[in-house]
């Protein structure tokens, strides 16, 4: 294909391979094509899950200590790793919803993902038309579409995994150690990478440069923000470890590896990876490994991006079967998605780079296309049930304000282990409380328990069936207590479990 086919495309040389270096204009319409949907996503689909609303709480915490001039270290400490709540709650000090801070950081960051896909898919295939094609994969991708819009760390951490393995590419190693390092801040996971860059460096130039230790900022920064907020430098993984233990009690299935949990969280995570594209990565090490045992010749960009893949997934298969992370959901896929559309770039331009390739090599590069856009379709179920999710929520919390408004209590607080319930009511956090607000004891004593609901002059508790949640644990029938608990509202969720509020009867 020449620059005349594609005016868009001109003809350059990159690496001693021929490599199509696109021109401005169009670098231009990709990013405002991935701007546009992804800020739009961000605008018009709610959060996806609770996680997202705890994100929000975090954001709010972090925006308030900022505005107050009283911020500290410590503050950053919480169930998740900080920087992506941080960041976002920086203009949240101004903006003041931040909701909508958090899911706009992950918005820029899906754009930002969507173009580095095409940038890196550049770099490993000869076809041009290849990169267009994985960008419009991830583009169009309804479940990349969804969690762009959320907030949640899940399209950031992947899109500054994609940011360290395009500058590995490039062989900017400071700038790809920087990256990781951010990314180490925003999920555990990155945290792979920590041995694998000096690894990639030395393969590559055989030095390892001293920049590398920025890839423990993030783990060593955590350690001492644990020290300072709990006193335990490995608080962190022991409240972590008491949540899990709170999880499987509440899941007794996941004690072990029952056969139906494993294939259905294996699904679940390929369905976040799509099937195909997986495979294809799964091919591609196979080939990349076969080469440098047989022909000792190693493709440097495609096992760059191989090892990016299988050391995050080697990461999260290691913390599933130490029970570390129990289960899989299809957003833990979403990296594997984003990094193996290059892959599978590549294998496809394997197929065509034979100049006798015919017409019937094409028509199966085709047909693999299109097989991705077939199985990302369950993907598209997913969205009207957080719609409907979202929904269930928003009516809980509006009856909650409701009641407030209409019985003029300005004292009451909440307690609900529903995150969503405090976001969307937008009454100020501090009218709620939560199970990691109680004391250790109460989750073994009731009688503690109901202290300190009256301590902290509770009069609405909020039911949903989850794990870690002291009113499920405890008050287990709660519609046949009617002495004790009278109806507000109640709605169910096609996406999670349903959501009740109730009075506390004086």
């Amino acid at each position: 294909m020449t620059s005349a086919a594609l005016p868009l495309v001109d003809n350059i040389g990159h690496d001693g391979n021929q490599f199509r270096a696109v021109r401005p204009q169009a670098w231009i319409i990709l990013w405002l094509l991935a701007l546009a949907t992804r800020l739009g996503a961000a605008f018009y689909l709610p959060n996806a899950e609770q996680d997202g609303y705890s994100d929000a709480i975090t954001i709010a915490r972090l925006s308030a200590a900022l505005t107050s001039g009283h911020f500290h270290l410590a503050d950053l400490y919480g169930f998740w790793l900080p920087l992506f709540q941080f960041i976002a709650a920086l203009p949240n000090v101004w903006i003041n919803d931040p909701l909508l801070c958090g899911k706009i950081v992950s918005g820029l960051c899906g754009a930002v993902s969507c173009v580095l896909v095409f940038a890196i898919t550049q770099r490993l295939t000869t076809q041009i038309l290849l990169s267009y094609a994985v960008f419009i994969l991830v583009l169009l991708n309804p479940l990349h579409l969804l969690y762009s819009a959320a907030c949640m760390t899940d399209i950031p951490f992947g899109c500054l995994l994609l940011a360290s393995l395009f500058f590995v590419l490039e062989e900017k190693w400071v700038a790809a150690v920087i990256c990781a390092a951010l990314a180490g801040g925003v999920r555990v996971e990155a945290w792979a990478l920590i041995p694998l860059l000096p690894i990639l460096q030395f393969i590559r130039t055989r030095r390892i440069s001293s920049w590398s230790i920025l890839l423990l900022v993030g783990p060593l920064g955590w350690l001492l923000i644990s020290k300072m907020a709990r006193g335990d430098w490995f608080a962190f993984f022991s409240e972590r470890a008491v949540y899990h233990a709170r999880y499987l009690e509440f899941h007794p299935s996941r004690y072990g590896f029952a056969v139906k949990d494993v294939i259905g969280d294996i699904d679940y995570l390929l369905l976040g990876a799509n099937r195909i594209v997986f495979l294809a990565s799964v091919i591609v090490a196979f080939l990349v490994a076969d080469e440098v045992v047989r022909a000792r010749r190693l493709r440097w960009p495609v096992f760059a991006a191989a090892s990016f893949l299988f050391s995050i997934l080697g990461l999260l298969v290691a913390a599933y079967v130490t029970k570390r992370q129990p289960v899989w959901l299809p957003r833990y896929g979403l990296f594997a998605f984003v990094v193996g559309l290059p892959l599978l770039a590549w294998l496809l331009d394997c197929i065509l780079a034979d100049a006798k390739a015919g017409r019937l090599r094409q028509i199966g590069v085709g047909a693999v296309l299109f097989a991705c856009v077939w199985l990302a379709r369950p993907q598209l179920l997913i969205i009207p049930k957080v719609l409907d999710d979202f929904q269930a929520h928003s009516e809980v919390a509006a009856a909650l304000t409701a009641d407030l408004t209409r019985r003029d209590d300005t004292q009451s607080r909440c307690f609900s282990d529903d995150m969503a319930v405090h976001v969307l009511s937008r009454l100020p956090l501090t009218r709620f409380v939560s199970s990691p607000d109680a004391p250790r004891e109460a989750w073994n004593s009731l009688a503690v328990f109901e202290a300190f609901l009256r301590e902290k002059q509770v009069g609405y508790i909020v039911f949903m069936p989850t794990e870690a949640s002291l009113p499920i644990k405890f008050y287990d029938k709660v519609e046949q207590r009617p002495e004790r608990f009278q109806p507000v509202a109640a709605a169910s969720s096609s996406f999670g479990p349903d959501v009740s509020l109730y009075r506390v009867r004086r």
